[in-house]
């Protein structure tokens, strides 16, 4: 049976980095930059005031000094300033030539066209020009996510045709014919299907293109199934996701579907808690997993190797960033035979964070990690992990 490590590089060498496309900036938001991005001139592109005050010589001050004109933001930055002269400007409009300080407008006394104007040093409240960056400066790096103020940062730069990878299209199939819709009233021995809008947000949260079949999906025989993944053209997704199925029981088919569709089964097991029947398969540059049906495997198997699967279809890089956390708990957190990866709270306390496990019941419960911000790693055949020692942690967003 594979270790977690051994499954996620058999996984990084059966993937395909998916070809890149420009988009324009609005539809960039979560995919991942193809290319670098340096700095096309020097930002600030101009001296620039910091806020609302008086542009003047620092040397000059403190002085009653005479103001002419005013300087807007968009403005051209006008007539050097002459002895004694201070100008009236705003938030973001260029400082005329001479100038090198400016004065908030809250400190200044003004009395028609003169103004009072206390000490003000060099450079105060002055934006230099290229004190952001200089003009060739690397900003954003090939392989960076972009989020909102990547986005933002793009848009200052007047790169509104981003080279980014595509959105990964990942189809969803559920099994099980206990299963009925959310808004459905179960009936006896029926459970709501809940998985397809677990999925459904973290490949959003993930920035892929996702659908699914929903609690209308495949039932418990692999007629059903193969009918269900070959009623979807192969050319519309890269991603095939398999809710159950994945173990060994009479009316587990997901392996033998795959299979008998032409798949390549890498492995059909971890060393794995919760989330060891996590089966991974190729066909071309396709993939499939077929996920444990329980919640709380479904999102363990997304962190931990589905969400790998995305990333190097993206980057061609994937890793688990790891932090130390210590344990907040009443009692030694349990190992296991297997790797555990345990659902977490991040609670604080003096300023400082600590991992705080939750009371899940089973990998079937979804009641216990309501609150989960971090899954915690605990190595195969680990002693109890005492309270206040420190613990491996995944941290998650919402």
């Amino acid at each position: 049976m594979l270790t977690l490590d051994e499954a996620r590089a058999l996984i990084a060498r059966h993937i395909h980095l998916l070809p890149p496309e420009r988009v324009p900036l609005a539809e960039a938001h979560g995919r991942t930059l193809r290319e670098s991005v340096s700095a096309p001139a020097d930002l600030p592109a101009f001296d620039r005031s910091a806020y609302d005050g008086y542009a003047l010589r620092s040397a000059e001050a403190p002085a009653r000094l005479r103001v002419v004109g005013e300087r807007a933001a968009g403005a051209q930055p006008g007539e050097p300033l002459g002895v004694g002269e201070c100008a009236r400007i705003f938030t973001g409009a260029q400082l005329p030539p001479g100038a090198d300080a400016v004065a908030m407008q809250e400190h200044v006394a003004r009395d028609g066209d003169h103004a009072t104007i206390p000490a003000t040093p060099h450079g105060h409240g002055v934006r230099w020009r290229g004190e952001d960056a200089r003009a060739g400066h690397l900003l954003l790096s090939r392989g960076q996510r972009l989020g909102a103020v990547e986005c933002s940062l793009l848009a200052t730069l007047g790169h509104t045709q981003p080279l980014v990878a595509p959105r990964v299209r990942i189809h969803h199939i559920v099994t099980g014919t206990e299963l009925v819709a959310p808004e459905a009233t179960p009936g006896p021995g029926q459970i709501r299907e809940s998985n397809s809008a677990l999925l459904a947000a973290l490949a959003a949260d993930a920035g892929a293109a996702f659908r699914t079949t929903g609690a209308t999906g495949a039932g418990d025989d692999i007629a059903s199934l193969l009918g269900m993944i070959q009623s979807v053209p192969e050319e519309s997704w890269e991603l095939l996701l398999l809710s159950g199925g994945a173990s060994v029981g009479d009316y587990d088919f997901g392996q033998r579907a795959l299979a008998a569709l032409g798949f390549s089964v890498h492995f059909a097991a971890l060393d794995l808690r919760p989330g060891k029947p996590l089966i991974f398969a190729t066909r071309g540059r396709q993939l499939a997993f077929v996920i444990p049906g329980n919640p709380l495997s479904h999102y363990v198997c997304w962190h931990v190797a589905i969400r790998a699967a995305l990333d190097l279809l993206s980057k061609a890089e994937t890793q688990l960033d790891l932090v130390q956390l210590p344990l907040s708990a009443a009692e030694p957190l349990p190992g296991n035979a297997r790797e555990t990866w345990w659902p977490a709270r991040i609670a604080w306390h003096e300023g400082r964070a600590f991992a705080e496990p939750l009371k899940w019941q089973s990998s079937g419960d979804l009641t216990g990690i309501v609150g989960i911000r971090a899954l915690l790693r605990i190595p195969a055949k680990a002693a109890p992990i005492a309270p206040g020692a420190l613990v491996e942690a995944l941290l998650l967003s919402i």
